[in-house]
């Protein structure tokens, strides 16, 4: 497995911080360095024993760095990822980040002079953030999609796929267009229709609600300036798929209005079908 000698960590919240407890108790990195705007936010993160030290200044947190983790809102990322590859940092660095969007982050960061950067998404997460809610275990046994470019070198690749799988996550490779088609669909467009019905619900009502509403809206407690973010930089695959489920949602009102049983029947079992496949999908993975 890898070994960091000084890992820097900016925007250190659920990911980030499970990211640097898990470097910690697995003992792959010497020094890990949180980075934020906030040294009250960051004190957390030593509390909580996520990072070593912590730092408001990123040029002299990255200095040498062998490992950088970019851990902040979509639309920061690829600023960070600059500030942080225009210091020195060490031979064989890798730079990366747990964004939900990958195309306009690993587009706009293609060249040479951002040759340590490698995009990367856990698909682990919470309804929760901040990193009073780490776990060291938060990556293990999920799903990691790393999404290189043509002109990222080999070794980046396999430096990054190194590091998840050193955290016990599952690597997979997929282009940045492919991720963010994928995960519109998979994340994204759940994110809005569980938005959408917690936000159609009379709050009179909420003591009623069981497991089936609370299950389907509990991604809509999400931080909406986070999701803001996503859902901006991934608008045109979301946009299609949004559009494709207004269709089926058509589907649904013209059985339910013509009180068509057989298509109502129909339905359900569409959507049966795919759900009772789902433990099958995972268990060949």
């Amino acid at each position: 497995m890898p070994r960091y000698h000084r890992v820097v960590i900016v925007g250190v919240g659920l990911l980030g911080g499970s990211i640097g407890l898990a470097l910690r108790r697995r003992g792959l990195a010497d020094q890990v360095i949180g980075v934020g705007r906030s040294m009250q936010t960051l004190s957390q993160s030593l509390q909580k024993g996520a990072v070593t030290e912590v730092s408001l200044d990123l040029s002299a947190a990255c200095q040498n760095a062998d490992l950088i983790v970019i851990g902040t809102p979509v639309q920061t990322i690829a600023d960070f990822v600059m500030q942080s590859c225009s210091v020195k940092l060490a031979e064989n660095c890798l730079v990366t980040d747990v964004g939900s969007t990958k195309s306009t982050i690993c587009r706009s960061l293609t060249g040479k002079e951002h040759h340590y950067f490698c995009g990367s998404h856990p698909m682990a997460g919470s309804e929760k953030t901040g990193v009073l809610h780490a776990r060291e275990d938060l990556l293990a046994g999920r799903k990691t999609i790393i999404a290189p470019v043509e002109q990222t070198p080999l070794p980046v690749v396999e430096r990054t796929e190194q590091l998840w799988q050193s955290l016990g996550s599952d690597v997979i490779r997929m282009s940045p267009e492919s991720h963010d088609q994928a995960v519109s669909l998979i994340s994204h467009l759940p994110h809005i229709v569980a938005a959408s019905l917690a936000a159609n619900t009379d709050q009179k009502l909420l003591p009623l609600t069981g497991d089936g509403w609370r299950d389907t809206t509990r991604v809509a407690g999400g931080d909406v300036e986070l999701w803001r973010q996503i859902i901006c930089e991934n608008r045109l695959p979301l946009l299609a798929d949004l559009k494709n489920y207004v269709q089926s949602l058509s589907a649904w009102v013209a059985a339910i209005e013509s009180n068509d049983q057989n298509k109502v029947e129909e339905l359900l079992q569409q959507g049966k079908v795919i759900r009772d496949a789902l433990s099958n999908a995972i268990g060949s993975k």
